[in-house]
């Protein structure tokens, strides 16, 4: 059974979807994601409320064999009005399905068109027809050329404990160990090789290689050249410092205030180094959202990071983009001024 979760905005792809997955012989489940009652139910209903599981999203994963998202809010400038224990709550809250996602191995594919809207745009300066134009151009890419180049990097990274120093002009200077675990390539494809390696999940247009290192092997510097867009702002100059795997420093020269707060309540391992990945999708451009799959570009992840096999346990996860930066692996430059070299 493939479940859909929709926004209003989205409701004609979600039939289409469903009509594609009948032709295929599933039964399908559509559910209509409201944004007012979300946006309401953050503002107005209690922290316990928001912390607790829900029946029934957790039901509907005891049947269901694959979810599709794009219930992704058309306008996200009322987060920036919600406060950071209330986003905190709702991560908690939302933290009962994931697991149990993970749990059963449900294959999900979220589709990033969803956020793609006029009012987004406004809210963080973007050129709409620009925006969108890049996010079709990232669709249409051949998948298959996506796929190999994604095993080939993986070759790179799968199973070793190479050393890791990326550097960029902005001052970034950071070094870590792999961890010898597997890399995730998320070439929008999910095989039977991916699901015999454990990966369930990917997000369409995709195109990037992930990889938990060694939580504990961080030292250094990462100052992002991208503004990260987090509740209808956008956070600009982040910059954080790392200590034996930890964040020693987490500052931003503008729109700090939201995301620190929410960083700042998060519970388990909130502070540690969590991911590194690598985008390989030639058709995505950088300056909207989905930095991290544009081909070259450098993604640094903290928190969370069970779904890519490492060992921190959060409810906060956040990641930043390095648009120009140079990637050495072991021996190896991978990626010089943001280009590969491979």
């Amino acid at each position: 059974m493939v479940h859909i979760t929709s926004s209003k905005h989205m409701l004609g792809l979600a039939d289409e979807l469903a009509m594609e997955c009948r032709k295929a012989g599933a039964e399908t489940s559509t559910i209509f994601w409201s944004e007012p009652l979300w946006y309401w139910s953050l503002e107005k209903l209690s922290l316990d409320w928001l912390r607790g599981a829900s029946k029934t999203d957790l039901t509907l994963l005891d049947v269901a064999t694959a979810t599709i998202g794009i219930s992704g809010v058309a306008d996200p400038r009322p987060m920036a009005k919600i406060s950071a224990e209330r986003w905190q709550a709702n991560s908690e809250g939302a933290d009962f399905w994931y697991r149990k996602m993970l749990e059963r191995k449900v294959r999900n594919v979220t589709l990033a068109i969803g956020v793609v809207t006029p009012q987004r745009a406004r809210a963080y300066g973007f050129n709409y027809p620009a925006w969108k134009r890049s996010t079709e151009n990232a669709l249409k890419e051949d998948y298959s050329k996506i796929a190999a180049t994604g095993k080939k990097l993986r070759t790179l990274l799968d199973g070793v404990t190479h050393e890791v120093h990326i550097t960029a002009k902005t001052g970034t200077d950071l070094r870590f160990r792999l961890a010898g675990r597997k890399a995730w390539v998320d070439d929008g494809i999910l095989d039977d090789e991916d699901l015999a390696a454990g990966t369930f999940d990917t997000t369409l247009p995709a195109g990037c290689v992930n990889v938990a290192p060694d939580e504990d092997s961080a030292n250094g510097t990462v100052a992002f050249d991208l503004p990260i867009p987090q509740r209808g702002k956008l956070i600009k100059g982040v910059k954080w410092s790392f200590a034996s795997g930890s964040i020693s420093e987490f500052t931003a020269a503008r729109n700090g205030d939201m995301i620190l707060p929410v960083w700042e309540k998060g519970t388990g391992d909130r502070s540690k180094f969590g991911w590194f990945g690598i985008g390989i999708n030639p058709g995505a451009k950088t300056g909207f959202l989905g930095d991290n799959i544009a081909s070259g570009a450098v993604t640094i992840g903290i928190g969370e990071n069970k779904l890519l096999g490492g060992k921190n346990v959060s409810t906060f996860g956040f990641q930043g983009t390095l648009k120009k930066s140079t990637v050495v692996i072991g021996d190896q430059t991978i990626v010089a001024d943001g280009k590969f070299t491979i």
